[in-house]
């Protein structure tokens, strides 16, 4: 009866949590959701290829436009309707009423752009399910557009292979796609690609840390210690970037390192994946191996408690997938491990 209790207990949490275990393979250990900006023609905000929005006509006129007078109006598309203004010359012929206009529907489209690194292979995908792959280009740009699609609420992501072959985190971001309109996410900046030159190390050994982002973008480097340290380092125009780190003042234990970018334009970028590294002798063992994060060899509600308590925030034994978060893929582990 009292297993029975404890397992009424687990479920009625797991649907607290909000029954997202579904959705686990897509928020896995790379996953990272960020907010871009999102265009849509209709807000009344001129933005991307848009010539005017609404009743927003950018100042334009008739007479701008290179006629003698008239309305100037917007279409629904977002493109100037020039179907009211009137031009010179021509003379007689009287007549005839201007018909009206029927705005030609434009189709549903949707547009993601931003930066990666230079020729990096981008995976994009919709509701977990790959799109295409497409090439950055040497600049680290990318823009790529989905033309088959219906109105509705999608979430999309994309990742981004680099040319060491190193896989970034997942950007995911959710958005309503609006029927004959066109949606543009753009501000879209993949976090750096990381590596380590060596996951063992004798105290005193230098560590490399690199790899790749936009060009000439600042790489800021933070490593958990008892005392935080953060290095910057400079990418090269090839997107390269590489930071020789002293381990001098570092103790002897497992340590984790990531990093976030600056682009030259002043875009910022959310942290890469989370890497780990042992200084000292000996085998460095696990932290909290297996879920059992009170080391009592069991794996039941004292550790589920400790994993809430830490939930939403960053701990090295409570998040078991090294994420850098306590969140739903470290409660799966530990549903995984459960022995009640």
């Amino acid at each position: 009866m009292k297993n029975f209790k404890i397992y009424l207990l687990l479920i009625w949490i797991i649907l607290i949590l909000g029954g997202l275990a579904f959705v686990f393979y897509y928020t896995h250990a790379e996953t990272v959701s960020i907010t871009a900006t999102v265009e849509g023609c209709g807000n009344e905000v001129i933005e991307g290829s848009e010539q005017c929005d609404g009743a927003n006509l950018n100042s334009q006129t008739c007479v701008s436009r290179g006629f003698i007078s008239g309305t100037l109006t917007c279409n629904s598309n977002c493109v100037f309707n020039t179907s009211a203004c009137a031009s010179g010359g021509g003379g007689g012929g009287g007549g005839g009423g201007g018909g009206s206009y029927i705005p030609v529907p434009t189709e549903t489209r949707v547009i993601i752009k931003g930066i990666a690194y230079p020729e990096a292979e981008i995976t994009f995908l919709s509701d977990g399910k790959v799109l295409a792959n497409k090439k950055a280009d040497l600049l680290a740009n990318f823009n790529f557009e989905i033309t088959d699609i219906t109105s509705g609420v999608y979430t999309f992501s994309l990742w981004a292979l680099d040319k060491g072959g190193r896989k970034s985190i997942t950007f995911s971001f959710t958005t309503n796609v609006a029927n004959n309109m066109t949606t543009t996410v753009s501000g879209v900046f993949l976090p750096p690609t990381i590596e380590l030159s060596k996951t063992r190390l004798q105290k005193g050994e230098d560590l490399n840390i690199y790899g790749q982002t936009a060009p000439e973008s600042e790489i800021e480097i933070s490593v958990e210690s008892l005392e935080p340290i953060i290095k910057k380092t400079t990418a090269e125009k090839t997107g390269d970037w590489e930071h020789s780190l002293s381990t001098e003042t570092l103790e002897d234990s497992s340590h984790t390192v990531r990093a976030k970018a600056v682009s030259s334009a002043g875009s910022l970028s959310s942290y890469s994946k989370v890497l780990s590294f042992y200084i000292g002798e000996g085998v460095p063992e696990a932290i909290c191996p297996d879920a059992d994060l009170n080391g009592d060899k069991k794996v039941n509600l004292v550790d589920f408690s400790i994993l809430l308590y830490w939930w939403g925030m960053s701990n090295t034994c409570a998040d078991q997938n090294r994420d850098g978060k306590v969140n739903l893929p470290d409660f799966s582990i530990t549903m995984y491990y459960w022995t009640g």
